[in-house]
């Protein structure tokens, strides 16, 4: 059975295992049973973000036209897939029925079909999206090829933005316009083509292997399952995503407060180990100092909303713009680290480890966890998954009984602790009109308050 005064879950050897993956198809740069640190690259894509395209109707159908026509001219509607040069409006002219065709410059969706002004919105596909885009300026403008540069707005070198007018020339309706179709650097106007070559900006997406283990399984051209033998403590709460750094214990016992003047400059990449709180001077000091992460038992809720500058959303985390990783393993205020906890992580000072804050408190529960793994397995028998072990613990506490000890995991009291001293057998009454069925907790300044029973985590 758990520790009654347990308050994170703290196992000293489970098997952890991550799968790191990449959104898109790409490079996996590691190999089956090749061993690998937190920071080391599993996979990477170079990608072209989803731009918005617009079709000139009255360019591409050599013509002005009313929203009426508009409407009869269109091939595809508002939220039809299509695919790159694929018709997408066609108009019939002059009395040997001469075609004009409007096609798209992409694969994508369209997003939207401005009648009023005759243009049509493609959103990209940003999984097809192409690194370069070329566009036949001359075809567009009825020019010469040769004569292009006269005709263009901009030369080789030039960045342009999406929408920017190119080239431009009179036609028979009056000035023509070309557009860039979108956002990049022209890199070719061709007198031979009479096409304009725009390169687009590209984004790198990379994952890493988040732990010092090996590589258990790869996924082609996606990334892999990196597995390690560790030690592990599920907290309560946290804040910042993920975070790796070699552990270091600041706080003197489990019920210290760690103070700005506790943290020098040698914990920079460092994860720091406190006690019971941690001030608001000391983690902004933290994040100056560019520590890693911070593990505390508690810290003020205030100072958290603090840290990030705004109130803390803590239905699910991990998404902050926060430059290190907070975990609370007991709860908001002044709350000594359980003396389990502090032990193991003190015994493991020295040892790297990886951190991630993530929460959720809502359906699908995700806890902030420290992972340690370890070097050398001695030959010892492979260790249980830890997530069949956190299944077992938390069948083990079972329902709320009269005398449990229960920590609330919603607001307005989230993270705080109590003890069940009533059940009622009726459903309780709550402001927003939900009748629940609850409990009565004391918490531990002595105030009692009822608690839905699906807000409750059993100790």
């Amino acid at each position: 059975m758990p520790d009654p005064e347990r308050h994170a879950f703290i196992f000293e050897r489970v098997r952890v295992t991550k799968t790191r993956t990449i959104p898109l198809p790409g490079e996996v740069v590691v190999k089956l049973g090749e061993s690998v640190r937190p920071g080391d690259l599993i996979a990477r894509a170079e990608t072209v973000p989803g731009d918005p395209f617009v079709v000139d109707l009255a360019a591409d159908l050599r013509g002005t036209f009313n929203p009426e026509q508009v409407g009869k001219l269109m091939l595809k509607r508002v939220g039809d897939r299509v695919q790159a040069k694929e018709v997408i409006a066609r108009r019939t002219s002059g009395p040997f029925g001469e075609v004009h065709e409007a096609y798209s410059p992409v694969d994508g969706v369209i997003e939207f079909v401005s009648h009023a002004y005759a243009r049509v919105l493609i959103r990209e596909d940003a999984q097809k999206a192409a690194p370069v885009v070329i566009v036949n300026v001359s075809k567009k403008l009825d020019i010469p090829p040769m004569l292009l540069r006269a005709y263009m707005r901009y030369r080789e070198g030039d960045e342009v933005r999406q929408g920017a007018i190119i080239a431009d020339s009179q036609g028979g309706f009056g000035l023509e316009y070309c557009y860039a179709p979108t956002t990049g650097v022209i890199e070719k106007v061709c007198t031979k083509t009479g096409a304009v070559t725009i390169v687009r900006p590209t984004k790198s997406t990379e994952v890493d292997a988040y732990l010092l283990g090996r590589v258990a399984e790869v996924f082609p051209e996606t990334g892999a399952r990196v597995e390690a033998t560790a030690a592990y403590v599920q907290g309560l709460f946290g804040l910042g995503f993920e975070n790796h750094g070699v552990l270091r214990v600041v706080a003197k016992s489990p019920e210290a407060i760690i103070t700005a003047d506790d943290l020098t400059p040698d914990l920079a990449e460092a994860i720091v180990v406190g006690g019971a709180n941690i001030t608001l001077e000391a983690m902004r000091k933290a994040v100056d100092l560019g520590v890693a992460g911070i593990i505390t038992g508690g810290a003020n809720h205030a100072d958290l909303a603090g840290l990030l500058g705004q109130e803390l959303g803590v239905g699910i985390t991990g998404q902050e713009d926060l430059a290190l990783t907070v975990i609370l393993t007991e709860g908001f205020g002044t709350m000594p680290m359980a003396s389990d906890t502090f032990e193991l992580l003190k015994s493991a000072e020295g040892r790297l480890a990886s951190v991630n804050g993530s929460t959720q408190v809502r359906a699908g529960a995700i806890r902030p966890e420290i992972v340690i793994p370890s070097l050398d397995d001695d030959g010892a028998a492979p260790p249980r998954p830890v997530e069949e072990c956190l299944h077992e613990l938390e069948h083990e506490r079972g329902d709320a009984v009269l005398g449990s000890k229960v920590r609330i995991v919603r607001n307005p009291k989230f993270g705080q602790w109590g003890t069940v001293v009533a059940l009622p057998d009726d459903p309780v009454a709550y402001e927003t009109e939900a009748k629940l069925l609850s409990a009565e907790v004391e918490l531990s300044d002595g105030q009692r308050i009822f608690v839905p029973l699906a807000n409750l985590e059993i100790s």
